[in-house]
């Protein structure tokens, strides 16, 4: 039972915190810059000069933005990894199939009773 109470406030937790951090627009913008750097590379007309110039622009921009989203993935980790110390096995839960299913399913059912509450405000 304290596993299922864990997975509960993991979700919450982790769910507010990629909210917070904004995770999904750190990913898109990574994948603009590689949309970019491949369309950098289609152009025949651009001198190489000004090539090697975008694409060490556009690497710096990527670096950067990794990095974030290594820093949020590794702050859900030992997020969970701390969980761990509260309940052996709730790593094990975590990664077994039917946690995974109890993790899809208390992620929605948390994602639709926020949106309905915040809908109403």
């Amino acid at each position: 039972m304290i596993n299922q109470s864990l997975l509960i406030f993991s979700v919450i937790i982790i769910y507010e915190f990629i909210r917070y951090v904004q995770l999904i627009i750190i990913v898109k913008s990574n994948l603009k810059i590689y949309q970019k750097i491949l369309k950098l590379f289609k152009y025949k007309n651009v001198s190489d000069f000004r090539k090697e110039k975008l694409i060490l622009n556009y690497s710096k921009m990527l670096l950067l933005v990794s990095i974030k989203i290594i820093g949020i993935l590794i702050s859900i980790f030992v997020f969970m990894i701390i969980l761990n110390l509260l309940s052996n096995s709730y790593f094990n839960l975590v990664i077994s199939v039917l946690g995974i299913i109890e993790l899809s399913v208390i992620f929605l059912i948390y994602h639709l009773i926020r949106k309905k509450f915040y809908a109403k405000l």
